[in-house]
């Protein structure tokens, strides 16, 4: 800690503006190596402005401060972070707080699914120092993480149970027309994930009705009579049972997240009704 306070502090003295001369990575995606020697100059400034992306980070040597934004609008959002699975993490990530670090992983965190950690910015941003460990094999050393910022309403704090209320006829329209999955099924069981405020929800599709690809979106006709996994807040104290229902997912650093999951009837009722307004921006069906 004493390596990444020194730098904590070096680095708040510095104009952003003015290291070395530029600014690096403002977009989704950065790419970097610890090869260049950059680093060695002190701390690096990376900036993201996308509501999601990744960070690949070879051979880190030194420090990044990785700046998370949702475009230039200032707006508050709260940041899900996830490592890349089965990789281990050859650096510390920290949280820049008002007068500390505040560590989210440690070197050699590693598992088939890699905890997901979230915070709120401040002041529509948020701060992480990611410091590379340099313990690793060469061949393996490698910082792979990806994130996620959902925005937050003006004046409002993340509240955990938002995510839990059912959705509005609007929100349904709207999630079925932007999800990345929509499916037709019957919720077979809801399993807690070890040691995560998450929990999976195994549904066995009856029906495939929207489904994102590597192509682009496929509107499914046929029956599906395969599983889906869609994840959802533990809090929110989901339940299996008889009954058919419409799950809508998107996905969120690797994992598909419910949004929204009325009953059939439920779904049918909503159609007719956006039908007769003609307020779909999308073919809806169930």
């Amino acid at each position: 800690m004493t390596v990444m306070r020194t730098l904590y502090l070096l680095f708040s003295l510095v104009n952003l503006f003015l290291v070395q001369g530029h600014i690096i990575g403002q977009q989704c995606d950065w790419t970097g190596s610890g090869l260049s020697g950059e680093e060695k100059r002190g701390v690096r400034p990376v900036y993201l402005r996308c509501s999601e992306g990744r960070l690949k980070w070879s051979y880190p040597e030194g420090a990044l401060r990785v700046l998370l934004r949702l475009g230039s609008s200032g707006r508050e959002f709260r940041a899900c972070l996830r490592p890349a699975p089965e990789l281990p993490l050859t650096a510390s990530v920290y949280l820049e707080g008002p007068r500390s670090l505040n560590k989210l992983y440690a070197p050699g965190e590693a598992s088939p699914r890699p905890h997901v950690r979230c915070v709120q910015s401040r002041g529509g941003q948020v701060a992480l120092y990611v410091e590379g460990s340099g313990e690793h094999p060469i061949h393996r050393n490698l910082v792979d993480i990806s994130y996620d910022l959902e925005p937050i309403a003006k004046g409002s704090i993340y509240d955990p149970l938002e995510e839990c209320r059912p959705c509005t006829k609007e929100e349904m329209v709207h999630a079925y027309c932007s999800s990345e999955l929509v499916t037709r099924g019957i919720i077979q069981r809801v399993e807690p994930i070890e040691d995560t405020d998450v929990s999976d929800i195994v549904v066995k599709v009856t029906k495939t009705l929207r489904r994102w690809t590597s192509w682009g979106l496929n509107d499914v006709e046929e029956e599906d009579l395969d599983k889906e996994v869609i994840q959802v807040g533990r809090h929110c104290g989901a339940q299996h049972g008889a009954g058919e229902m419409i799950l809508m997912a998107r996905r969120k650093l690797g994992q598909l997240v419910l949004r929204c999951a009325p009953r059939l009837q439920e779904w049918r009722d909503v159609i007719k009704e956006a039908q007769a307004k003609d307020s779909a921006h999308c073919v809806l069906t169930s």
